[in-house]
């Protein structure tokens, strides 16, 4: 059975979702990109969303995986969409999780790529001080779980590795060649499917060839972009429902 490959965002918000459970027995990795989590050693300076790319693929094959379904949210879809591009023997299938598409879909991310080290870092340990507060801006009702998993989160990247992704994604979606990528991954034949939740859905700009060719649009109900920290097993559900 093809495994499940999560790639999380520019916080790493997927790391606590009980997915071995729910979507068992399909395997399941949910790695910690360069730069987040135990991997907060590697240089800033050298990360880019092409090279997390690479380096998921090679983490990928290290582990076994030589052909699994990638699920890719917010700035992880991206990584997702190129990961397909450059490597595309071992994606099966690519679930795009309100992934970044356009400048549209960057304007937070915009924001970030603008402000110093220092400034993102002050930004961060205000999040990572209040997660409670974080998750209200976000329109998530605060649990004591939901707060627990938002600030661990939160705490999992240096400030340096925000920017550096922030940067990227402005980088890389605002060049036509992004949007080209897109089109050839539907021309050869990937199945990409669309998620997103439905207080965010409106806020997503997926440009109308990829609504057109999509092999599915799902809106998963009463949740907005961080559904898997909201409702994560019926996030994680829908998942398995379509790469089954």
């Amino acid at each position: 059975m093809e495994p499940l490959v999560f790639i999380h965002g520019i916080f790493q918000m997927m790391g606590d979702m009980p997915a071995a459970r729910v979507l068992a027995p399909r395997p399941v990795f949910i790695p910690d990109m360069a730069g987040y989590g135990a991997r907060t050693h590697v240089a800033a300076e050298t990360i880019t969303l092409q090279s997390q790319a690479d380096d998921l693929a090679k983490e990928m094959k290290r582990l076994g995986h030589y052909r699994a379904h990638i699920v890719g949210h917010s700035v992880g879809g991206a990584v997702a969409v190129i990961l397909a591009r450059r490597h595309p023997e071992i994606v099966a299938s690519l679930i795009n999780v309100e992934g970044n598409f356009t400048l549209e879909d960057a304007f937070w991310t915009g924001k970030l790529a603008q402000m110093t080290v220092e400034e993102i870092g002050a930004l961060l340990q205000n999040y990572q001080d209040d997660p409670e507060g974080w998750l209200q801006r976000a329109g998530v009702e605060p649990s004591p779980d939901r707060v627990a998993i938002a600030g661990r989160g939160l705490r999992a990247q240096t400030a340096a590795t925000v920017k550096a992704m922030a940067q990227s994604v402005i980088e890389t979606t605002s060049k036509a060649s992004y949007l080209e990528d897109v089109e050839t991954l539907l021309d050869d034949g990937l199945a990409m499917h669309l998620l997103a939740g439905e207080r965010s859905r409106a806020g997503w700009h997926v440009p109308e060839f990829v609504l057109r060719r999509a092999a599915s649009i799902t809106v998963q109900a009463q949740v907005g972009h961080i559904m898997m920290i909201e409702k994560p097993e019926e996030f994680l559900s829908l998942v398995g429902t379509l790469v089954a």
